[in-house]
């Protein structure tokens, strides 16, 4: 399975994503990158805001059907924010990601299908064009408490629990250098990556959970580097494909066993209101599980975009510069250049017309007079 992730990297690209959600909607770590960065000299100067929010909604009925099947519905939640900032070289942008879902299947309770606290905070200084000094900070965490309902106390009947609000939570800060050429295409290279891992649910402090290395421990310390890309395009007028790579190496412990995660969103637009996607996420690392993590998922539902791009294009630093003296006369003599062509043209088409209009008297008959 890493060999598989690994082509996925040389056929795709990705962006700088190193965390994702396992197949029960828990957290993972690294997503210090996911951000939709884009490049310096593309970018209009100020704060830029945008939102997505997002409500998906999946239901299935059956009454006498005699293939079988299990009444159900889900819906999902979803916010993602951005609020960048560009003057300048310097660039600094922040996103807040909320997802949250719900799923019930006939004769059982609602079960967590989503669940994801997402705040990124970046900061780039462009010391050669498009390559930046950069510092990042990424906090992750989920809102509720996650269940393996693979796994039920004999007595008590309860779910075993693999996760809480911050149980993990993950604080990093990373150090680097980010190469943007433009907003659909970027690579990062962070080689000084500090992250804490937190397990605050005294249910799952025990050694080997998240990494912790003793009974007890409230969290654990990693220092490596990160290394990530993104490549997006798009298939049709409509339609786009976004993918995602990170990979973070711990200096301190066995860093040849990398953390790789993979993200790839099909994005249709139907129209401004109603939208569909399709995601895949892979991940993989050994202080959760020594398995691949695979998540597939598909909704349609309502979403709702705004964005302030109009109006910062009306500030006075995003306005077209004031043509200069030297623009104003070319421009000036340019007009009289083309004034005096069209007015040659004229006197062509009045010396074509007066003789064609020659050719016609002479051609007349003489009327003869009695």
């Amino acid at each position: 399975m890493k060999k598989f992730i690994f082509f996925l990297i040389l056929v795709g690209f990705s962006q700088a994503f190193g965390q994702t959600v396992d197949a029960s909607g828990n957290l993972q770590t690294n997503s210090q990158k996911y951000l939709k960065e884009k490049a310096n000299n593309g970018r209009l100067q100020g704060w830029y805001i945008s939102g997505n929010n997002g409500l998906q909604f999946n239901q299935a009925a059956f009454s006498n059907w005699i293939a079988g099947g299990v009444n159900s519905y889900s819906l999902t939640a979803n916010i993602d924010y951005e609020f960048n900032f560009t003057r300048g070289r310097h660039i600094w942008d922040n996103r807040v990601l909320l997802n949250y879902g719900v799923l019930r299947n006939e004769g059982e309770d609602y079960r967590k299908s989503n669940d994801v606290i997402d705040l990124t905070s970046s900061y780039g200084y462009e010391f050669i064009r498009n390559f930046y000094f950069a510092a990042s900070t990424n906090f992750r965490t989920q809102f509720t408490d996650g269940f393996d309902y693979n796994v039920q106390d004999s007595i008590t009947g309860d779910y075993k629990k693999i996760s809480n609000f911050m149980a993990p939570g993950y604080l990093s800060f990373g150090l680097g250098v980010d190469y943007k050429p433009n907003e659909n295409l970027q690579v990062n290279f962070h080689p000084f990556t500090s992250r804490f891992t937190f397990v605050q649910d005294r249910d799952l402090q025990f050694a080997g959970s998240f990494g912790l290395k003793e009974d007890g421990d409230t969290y654990l310390y990693e220092f490596g580097a990160y290394l990530g890309a993104r490549y997006k395009f798009n298939i049709w007028d409509n339609i786009s494909y976004d993918n995602r790579i990170g990979i973070y190496s711990n200096y301190l412990d066995q860093p040849f066993n990398m953390d790789i995660a993979y993200q790839g969103v099909l994005d249709f637009k139907v129209n401004n209101f109603i939208s569909a996607q399709a995601t895949i996420n892979l991940f993989y690392d050994e202080d959760q599980i020594q398995r691949t993590q695979v998540k597939q998922t598909l909704g349609v539902g309502l979403t709702y975009k705004f964005n302030n791009t109009e109006k910062l294009k009306l500030k006075e630093e995003n306005l077209p510069a004031p043509p200069t003296i030297e623009e104003l006369e070319k421009s000036l003599n340019d007009a009289q250049k083309a004034a005096d062509e069209a007015n040659q043209k004229v006197d062509e088409a009045r010396q074509r017309i007066d003789e064609a209009n020659q050719i016609i008297e002479e051609a007349a008959p003489v009327e003869n007079v009695d």
